[in-house]
């Protein structure tokens, strides 16, 4: 979305619900599982514990960052022309809400990542009102430029699923894959990588890679999860070493139904329930209901970023949100079963109103290397 678009969405929405102005702010964290409002709404990246972007209903902007040198980066990524380098924040920021001439009803998106002293200083300072629904409302309204940012990361992913599938082979470690996934993901425009994989004969779930060699006969799973600019995609692949058994297959072969099933459901206006409840139908009619819970599975799914569905929480059977148009949501019926153990499966979506939009181009299926 422009910048220009985002200023007048948050000018109006600030005028709807009778603010004067808006702080939005961040201690310094964007990831998988924490998108950032900050980081959205001035597409910039802060690298310290405090920062802030303060807008009035006028439409001036200014953006605050810690520490004071970052400044510099700052004025070069981000479309606010206002930046300014803290170092006394805390008096920083309140000196800016007064030059700015901010007082009564004020609103604050990412109140929770703020710590006491901030807090305090800007509620002595004006009337805090918490809105973070104000940037989750524009970010649910996607522009071409977003759109293709998100084709990028679903492109980035796949560099990285072509890495695990081709470098996964007898004699290398866990740690050594890992390595080359995130050299091939860095060089195609990642800033930020999340993987998790387990390698065995039978794996009881995805964890953190080691220094285990791959051997002959081995189950790998992976997950492997980029971001660039704030935006997250997730991919979750099984490789087999050798030549599986026709129980392998068969019990993957389970988790692809269910995957189909669940993104068939899928689409504008569908409760994110449908995602989990149909997945554990699937599965459950296979002769495994008592292994869709804990701890025989992690999630079946999540969304990613700012305007997602529950981005940084699991999707659950019970989760009575509607899913909204051009929400990503990553989708994935991993499952430990007891005959093959844990085995992974699983795709990054765009919500359309007729159906998905699968937004990577690796097929899914069980990958074999005999050799």
């Amino acid at each position: 979305m422009g910048a220009n678009i985002k200023m007048e969405k948050v000018i109006r929405l600030m005028n709807q619900k009778g603010l004067n102005g808006l702080i939005i702010y961040s201690k310094g964290v964007s990831n998988m599982l924490t998108p950032s409002y900050l980081q959205y709404f001035a597409e910039f990246r802060p690298m310290g514990p405090r920062n802030a972007a303060v807008v009035t209903k006028s439409g001036e902007a200014a953006l605050l960052v810690e520490p004071p040198w970052d400044s510099f980066r700052a004025s070069s990524k981000t479309w606010i022309k206002d930046v300014r380098g803290g170092s006394d924040f805390v008096k920083d920021l309140v000196g800016l809400l007064r030059q700015l001439k901010l007082s009564g009803p004020v609103g604050v998106v990412a109140s929770r990542e703020m710590t006491f002293e901030v807090y305090s200083a800007i509620k002595r300072a004006v009337d805090v009102q918490k809105v973070d629904d104000i940037l989750e409302e524009i970010a649910q309204v996607k522009t071409e430029r977003e759109l293709e940012l998100i084709r990028k990361v679903a492109r980035i992913t796949d560099a990285g699923a072509d890495a695990f599938i081709n470098g996964a082979r007898v004699g290398v470690r866990e740690y050594e894959l890992v390595a080359e996934l995130e050299y091939v993901m860095r060089s195609e425009g990642a800033d930020d990588i999340f993987i998790l994989m387990s390698s065995g004969k039978h794996n009881n779930e995805m964890h953190e890679p080691t220094d285990r060699r791959f051997r002959k006969g081995d189950v790998i799973i992976g997950e492997i999860s980029p971001g660039c600019e704030g935006q997250f995609m997730q991919l979750c692949r099984t490789i087999y070493l050798g030549k599986p058994s026709p129980v392998l297959q068969e019990k993957y072969d389970i988790l692809l139904r269910a995957l189909d099933a669940s993104l068939a459901a899928t689409r504008t206006g569908a409760s994110a329930s449908v995602i989990t409840s149909t997945m554990n139908q699937v599965i459950g009619e296979a002769g495994y209901a008592k292994y869709c819970g804990p701890p025989y599975m992690r999630s079946r799914g999540h969304g990613f970023g700012v305007g997602s569905i529950a981005p940084g929480a699991e999707l659950t059977d019970k989760m009575q949100t509607r899913l909204e148009r051009h929400q990503v949501v990553a989708v994935h019926p991993n499952q430990y079963i007891p005959e093959t153990g844990y085995l992974a499966c699983g795709e990054s979506v765009l919500v359309m109103d007729t159906g998905v939009e699968r937004l990577s181009k690796t097929e899914t299926k069980l990958y074999v290397k005999e050799k």
